[in-house]
This record gives C-alpha cells, structure tokens and sequence, in this order.
C-alpha cells in the first residue's frame, strides 16, 4: 500500500464516524501514532530504525484520505465496536482504574490489536479482514472485560500491602508481539502509588515455583528458600520479586522489573547509541557471580527459554543492585542437558541462530522484536506499508552487561561466573531434601508449558496469515514440519499455540480462551520428544544435584565465551579459581572449598567431563596439551608474526621489498604446517579452535599467493565448516575473492582492493550490480561502507587492504 502525505491539514471525510475522526485528530496531535505502523528508515549494520510514529497534519492528512476506502470498513467497524465498549465499561470500573485510560485512542493499550486490523485491511483480502477483524474486536474486549474482572476482584482480595502497588491504575500498556489462549496479552499496570505490575493471562506458573518472596514469612519460593539458606562454598544470592496468584487459576500478578540505576552508553558510534547496564569492574565481578548462580539454577531445574525479553537486567525499590531476573519463566522441569538448552548462551551449531540470548556478549546494534510491517517514504511525500526483511536497530538493551572499561558479557569476569555457578550447586546440592520437601507441597495447582513446536516455527505461519487479512490457512514455512488440529485451530484465530501440562503430570492441555475465567480441554498426543513432555519427575526428585551434574554445564559456560578469554591460564585467588584452557571444547577449571578441605577439579574435552577431587592445598596440575589446543596456540602465534611484519608494509605502501620476502617465507613455512593440520585433522574452525585461531587459519590461506590446489581444497572444506554454522560466511567470500582473482577471473564479493588514480578501488566485481545482495547472504556491510573504511585503514593501499 503506497499513501501521500501532504503539509496541509484538511477537513476528515464526513463519511467517517465520529471514533475515526477521533483517532485522525489524536494522530495530528502526536498522541496515537503507535496506533499505526511504524515509519523506518535504514539503521545501522543493515537494521532498520524506526524513525518516528505517525503524527502530526501530513500523517493525519494520510489517514483521513485512506480510510474512507472500502477495504478500511473492517477496520472503522472495529474501532466503533471498542469504543463503544469503553464507553460502557469504564465506569464500572472507576474504582480500580482511572476512567481515562479506557479510550481508543489509547495507543499504548489498542496500538497492538488497532495496527493489526489496520495492516489486515491494507494488505489482504477483504473478505477475509471483514471476519477476521470482527473476531479480534469481540476478543479484545472479552479480554480486557476478563482482566478487569480480575483486577476489580483481586485488589480487594488478594493485592500486596505495598503503597507502591496501591490503586487505581493509571496507565495500561498491551504487549505487542504475541498473543495466547484468545488474543489475550501480558498487560503492564501503572498503580497510583508509583509501582508497577505485569498481568499474565496464563496458568504456567514458574514464576511463583522460582521467584516470588514472601518478605519476612516462610520462604515462598525456592530460591528465596535458598538464599535464606547457610552458605555451602560462598555466598549465594538468587533473583526474587513479588509475584502473587489470582483469586482464581489461570494467571498471575508480577512485579515489574525496571532498568538499574548502573545505565549508560555501552555502545556508540556517530550517529547511534546503544544504552545498557554499565558497572565499575568490581560491581560487575559481582553481578557475575549472582549471574552464575542463577544458571547454575536454571540448568539444575530444567528452565528453559530464558531468551532475551524473558531475563532482564534489573532492581527492585530498596535495592539498586542489579540482578539478572527471569521475568518469563513458563517452561521448566524439562529436558535440558546442555546450559545452551536454557537459552541463556547462544549456540552457533543450532539450527536457528538466536543470538539474542539471556546472557548476550556483543553489544550488537539489531534487535529480535518489532512489528513486522512498516511504513518507507519512498518520497517526501510518499509512504509505502510493507513486510518488513531485516532486524529492527535497538536503542537500549536489557540482556548486554558492560563494564566501564567496554567490556561486554561475562568472559573477562569469567571466574566470578563460575564461582557463581559453583557455589549455587553446592547449595543446591546440600540443600536438595529442603527442595524436595518445599516441591512436595508447593506444586499442587501448577502448569508447566509444553512447547510442542519452537516459536519461531508459529511465527512464520501467523505473519503470511495476518497479510492476507486472517484468511491464509495456517501452513508450517519449512518442509518436514506439520501441525496438528490443536495447533491449527489456535493460529486461526491469530495465537501463538499454548499448551500446558500439570506438575502432577497427567495430558498435554490447550486452554480455553475467554469469556470464561479458566478452563482446559485435553489435547490429541504427539510423539513424546527426547527427555519427554515436562514436568519430568527426576527433575523434581533433584536428580541432577550431586557434584559431577555441573560439569557440563562449566563446559558449556567457558565454551560460550572463550574467545573474550585472552590468556590460556587464569588464576582469580580471591575466587578461588584456577581455569586452563586448550581450545573452546577443552580446558579445566579447579573450585577451592576451604569449608570442607577440598579442590574441586572439572575436567573436559568435546565428548566426556571428568571430576576431580584433591585436598585444598594439592599443587595445581595443569592438563596435558591436546592437539587442538597446540593447533591454536600455533595459529595465533603465526598470526601474531605476520601482523608484526605486514601492518607496518601496508602502512609504507607495500614497497618495503626485504618485508615482503620475509612475509613470503612466514606464510609458506605455516603453509606447509598448516596442510598437515588439515590433512588429519580437518580445517581448524571456529569451534574447533576458537574464532580467534580459525581467522588466522583463513587469513593464512589467503595470503598465500602460490599452493593453488591446497587452497582450493581449504576453500571447500571452509564451506562446508561455514554450512555446519562453525565459522561465518564472511571468511568462505575473502578466501573466495581472493582465489577468483588469482585465477584471473572477477571476484564475487568486492573484498580485495587496487589502487586507482591515487585511491582504493575494488578490484573488478561479476556482475557488480549484486554485489551487495551476495554480500548480504555472507553477512557483511553493503560494499560502499566497507570501501570507505578501506580507504580510511589504507589510504594508499594496494589489495591486501581487505
């Protein structure tokens, strides 16, 4: 859909009723522009920034010559049918809620389902939004009647003492990115006395299991059970918040965690800004340690999807240091045997890369959510509403943790973490009859979710349907994939499909959607996945806690953030903590327990983790060096002598005849060594050797003018390491640049460079014009960007400037 815009304000069409003219003349005040799409523009790294909401005369000029379009009627009709709701519910519950926020126009609780219908209309078919946008109407107000229901009752029933949470709410805000069990959402409530509340509409409850305290009474959940407990190996302090059931099953109240005091810029450049936690190197050794704790928890309990927007960083009142809070925490007591299966580390082997984890390590510019459709000006005074292709550029970030020195994540905290982690499970390991007998008692009445299909798998369905206005049937996008009539039926009516199951066992169940308060209906089985359906019931026996269960997890833990480690050995006395590294999947780390006179030693490789376990006073015994470890070591060290020799030649404009000779016999020499290498052991990936390691090994085969036959086979065996997700595609283009030119051919992706007329040129590019589509299907900057900083690092260069 294109629309003009315009500078003039003119009259609204007559033919639109009165709410239409309503949310016009607030779209030209600037007060219901997230109503509508976003407008965007190009962000930073490829993304897409959202440069402004509608708003203002052009934008409502847009609008009012827009909707009198007969493809809008669903959409007029819609908000008629919610207006006329508000008008006739708020007064009801004038007691508890400010009769204010009850209005169409308010963006922050209607923008969600209001854009939706809006797109629908734009972008489908007409009968198909004529029904489907009837439907969402009558099941937003049967949602929002059924919250206020709740909230009417519980806050004369079961609502917390705290001022902070006293009434009425002032503010509502709907989450836009997904709906369950009726087109219901998480709400965010602004209570009068300043504090604020999440209200989730669904029965899984892990929150309540996990998280919520009880302030001065009986440990109201397990990790308040256990931060009251004796230390076993160190202080231990797990993330708690108040969180209270409804007076009736099926949903929650939660306290809404906000952003830390510790906030500031973690990332910049001249034009962007990213704003995150930022914390002096001793609060983030700190906040580190909390954090490996709370893994250590997550993987002893089965917790899963802990992605980010389901853990944030955060504070409570009274208390302004920052903790990492599961604030979603629906899926637990499954079948998690690698710390990657939480979500909290991001695993570059899996099949989907979801690199917006739990504990991020890259301050990276994009961002996992936003509304899938926008607005482009193609014009000044033009706007084009399209699907939108590339990641949203994200301002702030509650998932990234800086230090004030620019470091990121938790590898240069590294030995804070895993003492974290360490002293967690040996807490949780002395305290596992405690557990279980809290468990015994306390899950009576709770869900679990059962995920029956990843997320993302439903998305890909929901997004073609919501385009053709609600009448696409719902189709899996990836061979080999299928949903079931359960399924099916929850993605008509534009859900995410949500599934629950008892802690007491028992049937997979779907969740009837509202009017009625609560209400399950089972579902046909499946086949019963690896571990199967949770709640597993070794999980809640405490299974896993003895001390060899954390072993893969340490692994996993040091895998994800080896290459921010620079050193081999570390040793952090105050932390009690001596950590050797080989290689990503090869390394130890040793634990002192001074409390009971013992070294706690995990030793591990790629297929096995090993226990340990000596006096505390026991000399230090390094491990044994492996092939992959000195494959590294060799790799970074060649690198280093290359770089030594090469950056100054570059610099000197590459005429220094004795540098490049020498630099000839560096690359041959580790040639030869690195063909052994490969010949019994395959290319030296990423995840064999670290990234830092495997992009030597690639910058060594490209440098190599000669050996054409032993590159090309390295060129096939990086692809497939590439295809395996075990090092970026960016590496497979350079080298193939780089052998293209060599044999006189056009290279594909403009990476090598040659002086023209007294500055860098790329050097000659097969059909140029796509160049920057290959480019981005290796992951790399438009070719005009990578030109500029080529000229700007070699201003006279010649093609090693790449």
């Amino acid at each position: 859909m294109c629309a003009p815009t315009g500078d003039a304000e003119e009259d609204v069409p007559a033919v639109l009723p009165p709410v239409a003219r309503r949310v016009i003349a607030a779209v030209r005040e600037g007060t219901a522009g997230g109503l509508f799409p976003p407008v965007v523009t190009d962000g930073p790294e490829g993304t897409l920034r959202i440069d402004r909401l509608l708003g203002g005369a052009a934008d409502a000029r847009t609008l009012a010559h827009a909707l009198p379009d007969p493809r809008f009627t669903p959409l007029l009709d819609l908000l008629e049918q919610l207006d006329a709701w508000c008008d006739s519910t708020a007064p009801h519950y004038a007691p508890v809620l400010a009769t204010e926020v009850l209005d169409i126009t308010n963006a922050d609780l209607f923008g969600p389902v209001v854009s939706e219908a809006f797109v629908a209309c734009a972008t489908g078919r007409a009968h198909y939004a004529r029904d489907r946008v009837a439907e969402w109407a009558a099941r937003c107000a049967d949602f929002l009647t059924l919250f206020l229901d709740r909230l009417l009752r519980d806050m004369h029933a079961c609502w917390p003492t705290d001022q902070a949470f006293q009434g009425p709410v002032v503010a509502l805000w709907a989450h836009g990115e997904e709906t369950h069990n009726g087109r219901q959402r998480v709400l965010r409530l602004d209570c009068a006395g300043g504090g604020r509340v999440a209200y989730k509409p669904r029965p899984a409850s892990g929150e309540l299991l996990f998280t919520a305290t009880s302030g001065t009474g009986p440990p109201a959940s397990v990790f308040e059970l256990l931060n009251n407990a004796p230390a076993a190996s160190g202080a231990v302090r797990l993330p708690v918040l108040s969180c209270w059931p409804g007076s009736e099953p099926g949903y929650l109240w939660q306290e809404w965690i906000e952003p830390p005091a510790q906030w500031g810029p973690i990332r910049t450049s001249p034009s962007w800004r990213l704003t995150g936690t930022r914390l002096s190197p001793r609060q983030a050794a700190r906040y580190w340690h909390r954090t490996g704790s709370l893994a250590a928890a997550m993987f002893a309990f089965g917790v899963t999807d802990m992605i980010g927007g389901n853990v944030v960083t955060g504070s409570r009142p009274g208390n302004d240091e920052p903790l990492l809070y599961p604030i979603d925490l629906e899926i637990y007591f499954c079948h998690v045997p690698r710390l990657y299966d939480t979500g909290l580390l991001h695993d570059r082997t899996a099949e989907v890369d979801q690199h917006h984890v739990g504990l991020e390590s890259t301050a990276r510019w994009c961002s996992a959510e936003g509304p899938p459709v926008c607005w482009t000006a193609e014009t000044p005074d033009r706007l084009r509403l399209h699907r939108r292709r590339r990641s949203y550029a994200r301002e702030e970030t509650r998932t990234v943790v800086a230090d004030t020195e620019g470091r990121a994540g938790y590898g240069p905290y590294l030995p804070a973490m895993l003492r974290g982690m360490f002293d967690a499970w040996t807490l949780m390991c002395r305290q596992r009859p405690a557990i279980q007998g809290f468990l015994s008692t306390a899950t009576t009445g709770h869900y679990v979710r059962v995920l029956r299909q990843p997320t993302y798998q439903y998305f890909d369905a929901l997004v073609p349907r919501w385009l053709s206005g609600g009448g696409a049937a719902p189709a899996p996008a990836e061979p080999g994939v299928s949903f079931d009539r359960a399924e099916v039926d929850q993605l008509r009516r534009m859900d995410v499909p949500y599934f629950v199951r008892s802690l007491d066992g028992g049937p997979v169940l779907r969740v009837e959607p509202p009017p009625q308060p609560f209400g399950t209906a089972r579902v046909a089985a499946r086949p019963v996945p690896e571990g199967g359906w949770p709640p597993l019931r070794e999980l809640l026996d405490g299974a896993k806690l003895d001390l060899a269960g954390l072993g893969v997890a340490v692994r996993d833990a040091v895998e994800h953030v080896f290459d921010d480690v620079p050193e081999p050995v570390v040793t952090d006395e105050a932390q009690g903590v001596r950590l050797h590294l080989q290689s990503p999947g090869e390394g130890q780390v040793s634990f002192d327990w001074p409390e009971v006179g013992r070294r706690v030693t995990y030793l591990w490789n790629r297929e096995t983790v090993r226990l340990r376990i000596d006096p505390v006073d026991a000399p230090d015994v390094p491990p044994e060096p492996t092939p992959a470890g000195e494959t590294r070591r060799r790799l970074l060290r060649l690198d280093r002598l290359d770089a030594a020799v090469r950056t100054p030649w570059a610099d000197g404009g590459m005429v220094d005849t004795t540098a490049e000779q020498r630099l000839r016999s560096l690359t041959d020499t580790g040639i030869s060594w690195l063909a052994s290498v490969v010949r019994e052991h395959g290319w030296p990936s990423h995840t064999l050797v670290g990234s830092a390691a495997g992009g030597a090994a690639s910058r060594l085969v490209q440098h190599a003018r000669e050996h054409l036959p032993f590159r090309r086979h390295c060129l096939a065996l990086m692809r497939q390491a590439a295809t395996d997700r075990a090092l970026p595609w960016r590496e497979v283009a350079y080298l193939t640049d780089e052998l293209r030119l060599a044999e006189g051919r056009p290279q594909l992706y403009g990476t090598k460079f040659e002086p023209v007329a007294g500055k860098l040129e790329p050097c000659p590019i097969e059909e140029p014009e796509e160049v920057d589509h290959r480019r981005a299907e290796m992951g790399m900057e438009p070719l005009a960007r990578h030109t500029e900083r080529a000229r700007q690092r070699f201003p006279l260069a010649g093609r090693e400037a790449s």
